[in-house]
C-alpha cells in the first residue's frame, strides 16, 4: 500500500508548501525511484526501474486522480483502467510482476497493490486528511480504523478547534440571547 499512499501524497498542496511531485519529468522521476524502493522494501521485493518519460505525466497525474477518487464520494466514477501483470507461480507461491513501461507499469503496480489490499482487508485503512487544507494520504494504524486526520497535532487540533468555535458562536450561552444580553424578566430585585 506504500505505492498508493505515496502516489497520493504526490500531489501538490499549497498550503502545506508541498510541490506537485509529477509536475516535471525529474521530480516524477525522482519520486517514482525512491516510491519504488520503499515499495520493494516492504514488500521483499526487487526495486525495480520503471523511467518515466515526460509524456507519460499527464497518465501519471491521472492515475493520481484516479486513484484519489476511490477515497472520496466519488469512488464510483473513478473505475481502474485494464493493465496488465505477469504471473508466476514458484515454491507453492503465487506472485505477480507489474508488467508494461511508464506510467503503465505504475498504474500495474498501483492497481495491483490496492487490489490485493482490498482482499486482505486493508485497503480501508488507507485514507486521506478530512483536514480540507492538507489532504495527506496516511495509513490508519489505530486500533478500530476510525482515524480521521493525518497527524492530531497539526491537522486534528485545528480542525477540532475550529468545529468547537463554530459550535460555540451557533448556540448562544444558556442565560443569554443571541447578542449576549440577558433576557427580559422579573426583576430579582424588586419582584416585578
Amino acid at each position: 500500500m506504500c505505492l498508493v499512499q505515496d502516489l497520493l501524497n504526490s500531489a501538490g498542496r499549497p498550503a502545506a508548501a508541498v510541490p506537485d511531485l509529477l509536475e516535471t519529468e525529474t521530480a516524477a522521476q525522482a519520486w517514482l525511484d525512491a516510491s519504488l524502493r520503499t515499495w520493494g522494501e516492504q514488500t521483499g521485493r526487487a526495486a525495480r526501474r520503471i523511467t518515466v518519460p515526460g509524456e507519460d505525466l499527464p497518465a501519471l497525474r491521472e492515475l493520481r486522480d484516479q486513484v484519489g477518487g476511490w477515497f472520496t464520494d466519488e469512488a464510483g466514477e473513478h473505475p481502474p483502467r485494464p493493465v496488465r501483470a505477469d504471473l508466476t507461480f514458484h515454491d507453492g507461491r503465487l506472485s505477480f510482476e507489474p508488467s508494461g513501461d511508464g506510467a503503465a507499469a505504475v498504474a500495474s503496480v498501483v492497481y495491483l497493490e490496492a487490489l490485493l489490499a482490498s482482499h486482505t482487508g486493508t485497503l480501508g485503512r488507507l485514507k486521506t486528511c478530512r483536514n480540507p487544507s492538507c489532504g495527506a494520504a496516511f495509513y490508519d494504524l489505530s486500533r478500530n480504523g476510525t482515524r480521521v486526520w493525518h497527524d492530531m497535532r497539526t491537522c486534528g487540533n485545528t480542525m477540532n478547534l475550529r468545529a468547537s468555535r463554530a459550535r460555540r458562536r451557533e448556540s448562544p450561552s444558556e442565560g443569554r440571547s443571541p447578542h449576549g444580553e440577558r433576557p427580559a424578566g422579573p426583576d430579582t430585585l424588586t419582584g416585578t
